[in-house]
């Protein structure tokens, strides 16, 4: 058998280099096909299927609180110990929280992502450390916290993977800690794609287990007991924190409190909804792809198999079994596989290069682009898959050569049956039927782009730069050193004497960029302030008064900040039209209303007259409505305000507008920066363009992907039915040419072709647009202004499949039209 496939193998070979032409179509046409799976594959291993290196990971669920208004919360430390005490339905259940930190040992510095977790938390994982050990119950105790445990990056990346780094003190911001343990190559808790992590003692302080604003919120995760559901899960605990309820302290009990659970698979909480649905629509259009390759390659594999029937059957007039026709056959197409998989290898690397950007800003900034262990079996898989599916019925042809019809005619069509033609017709619909899907898909997100960049912003976002510092939390956090008046003001002003600048302002944060966002709930109310007026929820921003000049936005009443606010006069706020609208701030005098900003019974209350109403801007999605905002001066807030903390103290970004471009302008920031503080080493610079695009990053993604799929598909499609027509003129010359010669004109013999033509793509359009009316649900949630049955890309679509597929048509009919009836009658 070895020997048999060796030969098979060579011959295989020899055919490749005697027909370098077919080959070459085919390994493209495979290649395109098998590559953009494997770009696909190495996008969704990243993603839905990423490795979770825990015990079981399918019992491990998240559990998400869910406040009485139907809004997200935190859940306090109280009511998790409740759950952990009453519950029948979980095994085990840990806490914990993130952020971003800083580690320092042998005079270097790396960025971690800092995890803060319950003792108990590798035991709910099903984890072990692979050097060390796990902090105890004891060490969860203030004082007694400062220990960590290291992921497998740090270790490598910071201590060199050094044997003896056990007990070894290591400084995480501006603390110390004693190193206890290290955890294995891949591990990564939360597995948000991170790996650079540590991992301490969520310290339970004095107000652990307190039910109001200082209560300590943690997000938790739970392994469900065997035969429980997700289900049963949420039922049970809802139940339990219903007894709770009425321990909460006024107000959090209305604004914060948990009030129901929802249970979600841990793996589900990795990715939304949304993004879900979409990766798996893309991962249907790369199949629709690869199912268009495979129908087009077999119908070239059929046609060269019966322009190979004489030597067919002398082999197997010589002796060969139909199963070693059958084997020969299968080991070429194989070998056309495995080289198309080559191909295709590099075609998903040059893929995922192309659209690095947009794959990281729309799907993960973690994801890794490169192709692991499991995507290289997956396309090994794929392309034997590949060989086998286009095969199958050459082979079969292969297998059933009548050997004695074959030897004795002498006609083209000897050999073959009336059934060869008619597959490859329903193969050739089935192309053209896929490949309307994916141009229709491509219509609806091409007009939903072009809807998007429409949509008025309510601001101008030619030549406005933003300038995000990124400070080192541990440095100018809360009660540290002050960034606003060390960092922020300094450099807005040194920013302003550039060339070419010509204002600037700082913000908490810039339109669409989702960095940060601060919603409150507070007072208003007409004439005196009243703490127990209309609560209100809105997102608060701290600006500077030259924002309006950056930005352009326009005031819709009264007026915006300027020089006559400052810190010792009365503090003035202005609110967007939705805020107006919202809470029925009417069409006379805004000044008369005043919003409360302090905490009732708990500080001197902070009144703020609204001096101005601001059109709306989109601030979270140009797709999304803007939402009530509060906007407060800048120039007017002081650290010992209570706000201070969770704008310009917490997050703050710098909006610049100028006559220059970003080429010569970005450096010139840069050389500022770096001269200002060697902190904002970090800075990023971003144009208010670059972050509108970003905004549409989805539909932007999505868009060119399907552009380039539809317009492979439409390729490989084309080609097949032109493919088809020439090979099925072939097999029809004699026949042509007696038409000819008992008189039929050209234009009859035109027409002819084009009709059987024509039948095919009328066919390919009717199953295309069916199946197109269903593939649209996949694709509603990216949808803007675009309904989801799109009457302009449903009709369009089809239109343009009829144009060029006339197109290719027209080509092998031509060629039949001009046949010389001898030469035709000859050629058999």
């Amino acid at each position: 058998m070895m020997r048999a496939l060796l030969q098979d193998l060579r011959y295989a070979l020899r055919q490749m280099r005697h027909a370098p032409g077919f080959s070459v179509s085919v390994i493209v046409v495979l290649a395109l096909g098998i590559g953009a799976n494997a770009a696909m594959f190495t996008v969704l291993e990243g993603t839905l299927f990423r490795p979770l290196a825990y015990r079981d990971s399918g019992k491990l669920v998240q559990l998400n609180a869910i406040t009485a208004r139907g809004e997200p919360t935190i859940p306090t430390l109280a009511d998790v110990t409740v759950w952990r005490e009453r519950t029948r339905t979980l095994e085990d259940s840990a806490y914990w929280n993130s952020g971003e930190a800083y580690v320092l040992a042998q005079n270097a510095e790396q960025k971690i992502v800092h995890v803060q977790a319950s003792d108990n938390l590798l035991q709910t994982l099903g984890a072990k450390p692979a050097l060390g050990r796990m902090f105890s119950k004891e060490e969860m105790v203030a004082g007694r916290s400062n220990v960590a445990l290291l992921s497998d990056s740090v270790w490598a990346n910071q201590f060199h993977r050094d044997a003896k780094i056990l007990g070894q003190v290591i400084r995480i911001d501006d603390d110390d800690f004693y190193v206890i343990g290290v955890m294995p190559q891949g591990f990564a808790f939360p597995a948000d794609g991170s790996r650079a992590q540590i991992w301490t003692p969520g310290t339970i302080g004095k107000n652990a287990f307190s039910r109001n604003f200082d209560a300590n919120g943690y997000f938790v995760i739970a392994r469900m007991k065997r035969g429980v559901d997700t289900g049963e899960v949420s039922t049970e605990l809802s139940s339990i924190q219903n007894v709770l309820i009425p321990l909460y302290e006024p107000p959090y009990s209305t604004l914060m409190a948990t009030n129901r659970l929802q249970a979600v698979s841990y793996r589900d909480s990795l990715n939304s909804g949304d993004r879900k649905t979409a990766l798996l629509a893309l991962l249907g259009a790369v199949a629709a792809l690869w199912l268009i390759a495979c129908a087009n390659v077999a119908c070239l594999m059929m046609a060269r198999t019966t322009s190979r029937r004489r030597e067919l059957a002398v082999r197997a007039a010589l002796g060969a079994g139909r199963a070693r026709l059958a084997q020969q056959t299968m080991v070429e197409s194989l070998l056309l596989s495995l080289c198309g998989g080559v191909a295709g290898l590099g075609i998903a690397q040059a893929t995922l290069r192309f659209f690095r950007h947009g794959l990281l800003t729309s799907v993960d900034e973690t994801l890794n682009l490169s192709p692991d262990g499991r995507v290289l079996w997956a396309l090994l898989v794929l392309s034997l898959i590949t060989g086998v599916l286009f095969a199958i019925v050459p082979a079969r042809l292969a297998a059933k050569t009548n050997i004695e019809a074959t030897l004795r005619g002498d006609g083209v069509q000897s050999g073959t049956g009336r059934g060869q033609p008619r597959l490859q017709r329903m193969l050739v619909v089935g192309q053209l039927a896929l490949t309307l899907m994916l141009v229709v898909g491509c219509g609806m997100l091409l007009r939903t782009v072009f809807a998007l960049r429409h949509v008025p912003l309510g601001f101008r976002t030619e030549h406005v730069f933003v300038i995000d510092p990124k400070l080192p939390r541990y440095k100018y956090g809360q009660d540290k050193v002050d960034p606003n008046m060390t960092v922020y003001r300094p450099l807005l002003a040194r920013l302003k004497e550039l060339p070419g600048v010509g204002s600037a302002a700082i913000t908490t944060i810039a339109p669409l960029e989702n960095k940060f966002n601060m919603v409150l709930t507070l007072g208003i109310s007409k004439g005196k302030p009243d703490l127990k007026a209309k609560l209100l929820k809105a997102t608060m921003r701290a600006t500077g008064p030259e924002l309006q000049q950056v930005l352009g936005f326009r005031m819709a009443r009264g007026r915006y900040f300027d020089a006559r606010d400052t810190p010792g006069s009365q503090l003035v706020a202005v609110v967007n039209r939705a805020f107006a609208k919202q809470y029925e701030i009417g069409n006379g005098d805004v000044s008369n209303f005043k919003l409360d900003f302090s905490s009732p019974g708990r500080e001197t209350p902070r009144t703020f007259k609204i001096v101005g109403v601001v059109d709306d801007v989109h601030q979270i999605g140009i797709a999304q409505s803007a939402m009530p905002e509060i906007d407060v001066n800048a120039a007017q807030m002081n650290p010992t305000d209570a706000f201070y903390q969770p704008t310009l103290q917490g997050y703050a970004e710098i909006a610049l507008r100028s006559d220059r471009d970003a080429e010569s302008l970005v450096p010139e920031i840069n050389r500022v920066i770096r001269e200002m503080n060697p902190d904002l080493a970090d800075a990023e610079i971003r144009t208010m363009d670059q972050i509108v695009e970003d905004a549409m990053g989805s539909q932007i993604l999505a868009a060119h992907l399907l552009e380039a799929l539809g317009g492979l598909a439409l390729v490989v499609a084309l080609a097949g039915l032109y493919s088809l027509l020439a090979y099925l003129v072939t097999l029809r010359t004699r026949e042509l040419g007696l038409r000819l010669a008992l008189g039929a004109q050209r234009e009859d013999i035109l027409s002819l072709v084009l009709r059987g033509a024509g039948r095919l793509l009328i066919a390919g359009t009717v199953v295309g647009v069916g199946i197109s009316l269903v593939a649209a649900r996949l694709l509603h949630s990216f949808l803007f202004g675009v309904k989801e049955y799109d009457l302009v890309s449903l009709i369009g679509a089809p239109v343009l499949l009829l144009a060029v597929g006339t197109f290719a048509a027209w080509l092998p009919a031509r060629r039949a039209s001009r046949l010389e009836p001898m030469e035709a009658l000859r050629t058999e």
